[in-house]
């Protein structure tokens, strides 16, 4: 990918990580839960923790890198932990109100 981006300037490097969590019921009812996490392509790897494209998306509310970031830090905002607390908060309701 770094290749492929090698002349595309910093501004137009913009990316995005995308979860969708489904929920399903037996009378074809689905409810989606989305997550998204915006970010940057950066020029080069960095850090240590994560995997996949986590070294290369750069984050800049914090001016690192996913991979920089702690795990803690990343389950609050990833795309995944955003839409499970989506699926989580609507799971919980259906509880409260009885099911169905």
């Amino acid at each position: 990918m770094l290749f492929n981006l090698a002349n595309v300037p910093w501004e137009k490097r913009t990316a995005r990580f995308r979860c969708v969590i489904a929920i399903a019921f037996p009378e074809d009812r689905l409810i989606l839960c989305k997550g998204e996490c915006l970010g940057i392509i950066a020029f080069e790897p960095k850090g240590e923790n994560g995997f996949g494209y986590d070294p290369i998306f750069y984050l800049p509310e914090f001016d690192k890198t996913m991979a920089e970031i702690s795990l803690d830090e990343k389950n609050k905002i990833s795309h995944r932990a955003k839409a499970a607390r989506k699926a989580q908060e609507f799971l919980t309701d259906l509880l409260r109100m009885g099911g169905s």
